[in-house]
């Protein structure tokens, strides 16, 4: 139980690290970054990018790597995992086959598929989809490494690739395009990076767990197992991936390249706000499979309120704030002509506060393999933002596209709120009482009373920003301590900050 705190505590230390050093550097070289390589080839760099993710998912295998291995260590059976990741890595292999086949198809119809792009544009954007596609092929087999490590709660080495992967991309893209690097070695630099921290991943796994590698293990029972559980987390991870990677490639049908621009600071920024959110995203998996096998689900309940309430108070002084100063942050961060990424972003933010107060009933739908819920909930999602984005798309362009995208994902947490009530016995309507009650006035307040103040502040540019932002912190801090946190989370607080053992 030490060992599971220490890596709980200093996987999650490790991931707002990252989240800070990350979000220091977009802040600075992102927009350098677009200047550099230009709007057009910006918004290229993005929709190469973007378009082969849909296919970069795992089809749940990773989701069921980890689920699984984190039931037999919690059923003390791990002589079933080298099994198990024969199986999936025999998965891997045969989906990967498929994804090759796909990826060259679509390379001879660019022209068809984006109309909205420019003959020139189509010449640089060809060789970054082959750039994309041959890394998805070459990275595809090794995704079931994160759910290895997770499962094994690894979480320090794991969050040290996360954070040595990206600092590594950063490096390289400002190196490139210092000596007069182009869109493509831009590219690359990811493609690179990501290759060599998949070669640590494997040294990791190798040395700091009992799996071992054998194709020739197999067991009928566990792959069908495998199987029934991977083909609803196959749907959810698909049109997950879908939403926000298909938006870039609709805005290129019905819109243009402009479009495309602005959609991906927003995209960007969502993503920072994401890793925020899901900095304790999986930490809790292997908890909640013990706590299913030792039969003490009773306690899923107040973990679930606990980490909401901490994703509402750490995550809603960025939600707040962005929403008090996000404009003038975006004009000042990307310029001018990025003015309207600011309601793009924010219209993004809302499903992802939203969801990740609910993470612990989530990972116990996965743990308790009800992933055919989750599936069910993200099918909805997927067809609404896809019926939606055109029309909206081709109306209001990249604002459109993301409200689109806000739409679909409140249908997801409504539907999943009905799962965790009827399959997890959950009180819902209590834990929104209890997790979300004393955080409505406080967020009311800061936006009204910040409101009054930030028009009388007389300095512009990051000076005024960065003051700006200041003032929206203390007084939410204020706010949030005094009206929202109970007794004993203001106790924790000071334990945090004081290193008190009682």
């Amino acid at each position: 139980m030490r060992e599971e705190n220490r890596q709980l505590k200093f996987g999650a230390l490790i991931s707002y690290l990252a989240i800070f050093i990350n979000t220091f550097t977009a802040l600075i070289y992102l927009p350098w970054m677009a200047r550099k390589i230009g709007q057009s080839n910006y918004a290229l760099y993005n929709l190469a990018y973007s378009f082969v993710q849909i296919f970069l998912s795992d089809f749940g295998l990773s989701a069921s790597a980890a689920r699984f291995l984190a039931k037999y260590r919690a059923e003390h059976q791990e002589e079933k995992s080298s099994v198990l990741l024969s199986m999936i890595t025999k998965l891997y292999t045969f989906i990967d086959l498929i994804i090759a086949a796909i990826l060259i198809v679509l390379y001879f119809f660019l022209d068809q598929i984006y109309k909205g792009l420019t003959p020139a544009e189509l010449a640089t954007f060809r060789p970054l989809f082959l750039i994309m596609a041959g890394y998805s092929i070459l990275s595809f087999p090794f995704m079931s490494l994160n759910g290895i490590l997770q499962a094994y709660e690894k979480f320090i080495q794991l969050k040290l690739c996360d954070l040595g992967q990206k600092l590594l991309t950063v490096g390289m893209i400002v190196i490139s395009l210092l000596n007069g690097g182009n869109v493509t070695q831009v590219l690359l630099a990811n493609v690179i990076s990501g290759l060599l921290f998949i070669a640590i991943k494997v040294v990791i796994v190798h040395r700091e767990t009992p799996i071992r590698m054998n194709l020739k293990l197999k067991d009928s029972e566990i792959l069908k197992s495998v199987l029934s559980f991977t083909a609803w987390t196959a749907v959810t991870s698909l049109a997950q991936r879908f939403i926000f990677s298909l938006a870039p490639s609709i805005l290129g049908i019905v819109s243009d390249s402009t479009q495309i621009a602005i959609f991906s600071p927003a995209n960007a920024l969502e993503g920072y706000f994401y890793m925020f959110a899901a900095a304790v995203n999986g930490l809790f998996l292997a908890r909640i499979s013990r706590y299913i096998a030792d039969r003490r689900e009773d306690r899923i309940y107040s973990l679930m309120v606990t980490v909401g309430r901490y994703q509402l108070a750490f995550m809603g002084m960025i939600f707040i704030g962005f929403f008090c100063i996000g404009k003038e942050f975006m004009t000042v961060w990307m310029g001018p002509e990025y003015e309207s990424s600011a309601l793009c972003a924010f219209l993004i933010f809302i499903p992802d506060l939203l969801l990740f107060t609910e993470e612990i009933a989530d990972e116990t739908v996965i743990a308790k393999n009800l992933v055919k819920q989750r599936a069910f909930a993200n099918i909805g999602m997927a067809l609404i933002c896809t019926a939606l984005s055109f029309p909206l798309s081709s109306f209001f362009g990249a604002e459109g596209a993301c409200l689109a995208i806000a739409i679909s994902y409140l249908f997801s947490f409504i539907y999943m709120n009905l799962v965790y009530s009827r399959e997890l016995h959950l009180d819902i309507p209590k834990f929104f009482r209890e997790c979300y009650g004393s955080f409505v006035i406080p967020y009311l307040l800061c936006i009204v009373i910040t409101s009054l103040i930030l028009p009388h502040i007389p300095f512009s540019g990051w000076k005024g920003l960065v003051l700006k932002g200041l003032i929206v912190i203390v007084i939410y801090m204020i706010l949030i301590w005094n009206l929202a946190l109970k007794k004993e989370e203001k106790k924790m607080v000071r334990k945090i900050i004081f290193r008190k053992d009682n």
